[in-house]
């Protein structure tokens, strides 16, 4: 008896074992600082390089492309940076802290939907570091690189949230050297034409179109952002939690994007990936291969928790479980790959659309999420609520739900995608602003509806008293 508990203890020090639930006093560690590592890392990789080529791409001059990518990081690292504060304080993922607002079945809607967003960044990472190093090893096919990528990935993820955040911390450190040398020799290869360093103003629809590809990009992370912050101690400066996290996101973004951008624009007969071959070597084209293998790691991580929110619902997992988590999680990496091998002829075409129909859904999400946290409950909560369907957020929160649903439907005579064209775009220049309108109607809309609630700010009991009964 006592030679297994010595052995389940090891196994616990190495493998993690918590995954839904809310990590409990003892089990928390890290500093502010090492948030800003993590998310340098997160962020400063080839996927961010390949989409500030499309912001050039869609129709921006290089210097308007800059511009488009500073606002866009700076606007949606804002968010993600408040949505992981809600990490210490509540010790759950984002998504399970979002029940406070939906309630315990009202939530559900978003399971299925940030398991999308993390299957399609999976396959959609996985294709392009098999296409950076297909280019250095041609006798391996890219179906066959994105199974050898795969492997890595899946291993750091068998070890849990502690692993996941020490690669990335390496992974910022190399891979951002690696960036700096390569912007150089970018800067050292040639002089952009023309044409791209000139300053005459797009139309507002192409420039709004570049900011959105980099909100999304950036509020991609905010349904998740606090399944990386949740182990932090309580007592957490959110203030330096904040700072930390948004610079990390901000600097890295914007490096690798204007890379890509100027990339984009110094040879546009070449796709980001084999322009990185001809400027920089094939030792760059390793080295952003291997640039996303941690986060490949992340998205499958956080699907998982995806999965088990959604079977949480009718099943109440064990508090430590190492086999809960793995196992949906080895079943998400497995359905990345299978969606890599039959998109990858295709994805660059459609990964602005993708990222779009993104920003229409989590948009209204990330208001109410924010404006309940923030403003009206201010970090109060019943996290043993979270966890059960008569708890004090009930099982259908009506007044996040119809926030959400107006807010979502504020945005649609705004949207301008290939598949739709909302009413309002040509009038506004073909600028689509469904993002903006989005977020701050389903704020406003969610204040209103709380002021009809009785004392909404003090819903259901304050957090650590719910973790002191716990």
């Amino acid at each position: 008896m006592a030679e297994t508990t010595v052995g389940t203890e090891q196994l616990r020090r190495y493998v993690e074992s918590h995954h839904i639930d809310m990590i409990p006093a003892g089990a928390r560690h890290g500093q502010p600082w090492q948030q800003f590592a993590f998310w340098w890392g997160a962020n400063g990789n080839v996927f961010n390089l390949v989409l500030g080529a499309v912001v050039v791409e869609i129709g921006l001059t290089f210097w308007w492309a800059l511009i488009a990518i500073g606002v866009g990081t700076l606007a949606g690292a804002l968010l993600i940076a408040l949505h992981a504060t809600q990490g210490p304080k509540l010790g759950v993922p984002q998504t399970i802290q979002s029940r406070g607002q939906f309630g315990f079945y009202g939530s559900a809607f978003l399971f299925p939907c940030v398991l999308v967003l993390n299957i399609g960044f999976i396959a959609a990472q996985l294709v392009i570091q098999s296409q950076s190093l297909q280019a250095v090893v041609s006798t391996i096919s890219i179906p066959q690189w994105i199974v050898i990528f795969a492997v890595p990935a899946v291993v750091i993820g068998v070890f849990g949230y502690r692993w996941i955040h020490r690669v990335m911390q390496a992974t910022a450190l190399v891979v951002g050297v690696s960036l700096i040398v390569m912007l150089v020799q970018g800067i050292r290869y040639g002089s952009l034409p023309a044409k791209e360093t000139t300053l005459a103003s797009p139309t507002a629809g192409l420039f709004l179109a570049g900011v959105a590809l980099l909100v999304i990009d950036m509020l991609s992370w905010g349904p998740f952002v606090s399944d990386y912050t949740r182990y932090l101690p309580e007592s957490t400066s959110g203030r330096r939690l904040f700072w930390g996290i948004y610079a990390g996101n901000v600097l890295a973004t914007f490096i690798a994007c204007s890379i890509g951008a100027y990339l984009a624009a110094l040879l546009p007969s070449l796709q980001a990936v084999a322009a990185i071959g001809k400027v920089s070597g094939t030792w760059a084209l390793v080295m952003m291969g291997l640039s996303l293998i941690c986060s490949d790691t992340l998205n499958a991580y956080t699907a998982t928790f995806q999965v088990l929110a959604f079977g949480n619902m009718w099943r109440r997992f064990k508090s430590v479980s190492v086999a809960v988590r793995i196992i949906p999680f080895l079943c998400v990496m497995i359905v990345g790959v299978i969606v890599a091998f039959f998109g990858y002829k295709h994805f660059v075409n459609n990964l602005s659309n993708f990222l779009d129909v993104l920003l229409v859904v989590f948009i209204p999400w990330s208001a109410v999420n924010l404006t309940d946290y923030f403003i009206v409950r201010r970090a109060r909560y019943d996290v043993g609520s979270f966890f059960v369907a008569d708890g004090a957020y009930g099982k259908f929160a009506w007044r996040g739900l119809l926030a959400y649903a107006i807010g979502l439907g504020a945005e649609w005579p705004f949207v301008s995608q290939p598949d739709y064209v909302g009413p309002l775009v040509a009038k506004l220049g073909g600028a689509d602003i469904s993002w903006i309108v989005g977020w701050f109607v389903a704020a406003a809309v969610y204040l209103l509806l709380m002021r009809t609630a009785t004392n909404p700010r003090h819903a259901g009991s304050h957090v650590l008293s719910a973790r002191r009964a716990a």
